[in-house]
């Protein structure tokens, strides 16, 4: 019983971690539809739902493993700060998008800056998870010391690194 309660709790775990990527296309989905550049009711045919995506669906799908496997190397900072950059990417890259649609603007190309909100968000929570590192161990060793320094001063050890001296006999 005992392994099919961790099979279980894997399984849950792993859907668990997938949900950044539903998210994902889920957005990607409302922006094309909310840029005109889909018809909302080609997805509810299954079959087409993959060639819309076209290679939108490598990008997010690369993504997602990504975020996946830095969930289960217990990276959480990096991965919740990929999430919610990649999303913020996707919504700046459709408001770029309709903005290039509404006011007929050829010379912009929106999609450099959305790989590079991408990137920047991979390297913010990149250092991020280092700082929360650094600061967690910091603090540890603050504690540690603190407590060390306080018990030695309630219990009356002296500083002082005199030598001892053996007796005679």
């Amino acid at each position: 019983m005992k392994y099919i309660w961790k099979t279980i709790w894997f399984i849950q775990a792993f859907l668990a971690r997938l949900i950044p990527t539903v998210l994902f296309f889920i957005v990607h989905a409302v922006g094309e539809v909310y840029t005109y550049n889909w018809d909302p009711l080609r997805l509810l045919d299954f079959k087409q739902i993959p060639g819309l995506f076209d290679s939108y669906l490598f990008l997010y799908g690369a993504l997602g493993l990504i975020i996946v496997i830095l969930f289960f190397m217990n990276l959480p900072i990096i991965a919740r700060v990929m999430t919610l950059g990649i999303i913020g990417s996707q919504i700046l890259f459709f408001f770029q998008k309709w903005d290039i649609y509404i006011y007929d603007l050829t010379d912009v190309d929106p999609y450099y800056d959305f790989y590079m909100r991408i990137l920047l968000s991979i390297i913010a929570g990149f250092v991020l998870q280092v700082m929360w590192r650094v600061i967690k161990s910091s603090t540890r060793k603050l504690i540690y010391y603190v407590t060390v320094k306080t018990s030695t001063r309630k219990r009356g050890v002296k500083k002082s690194k005199a030598p001892v001296r053996k007796s005679q006999n």
